[in-house]
């Protein structure tokens, strides 16, 4: 797995609307889509280092430490 941002798509848990990286290659695919950390996300949309990813409000910590910018 890459660690550059632009390798990533921002995906959103439905529930809690937490932003989270998904791998480009999965984000890419059907779903089901799981994010770097291991969480499963329902909506994946825009790029991991713009403003759905860690431009959100609320940002998965573990997503950010395994996928910096």
């Amino acid at each position: 797995m890459t660690n550059a941002g632009s390798g990533h798509a921002a995906g959103r848990d439905q529930e809690t609307s937490r932003a989270h990286a998904v791998p480009r290659e999965a984000a890419d695919g059907p779903p089901p889509w799981v994010a770097a950390c291991g969480t499963p996300v329902a909506v994946v949309r825009g790029a991991w280092h713009g403003h759905r990813g860690l431009g959100a409000d609320d940002v998965c910590p573990e997503c950010r430490r395994l996928v910096p910018a």
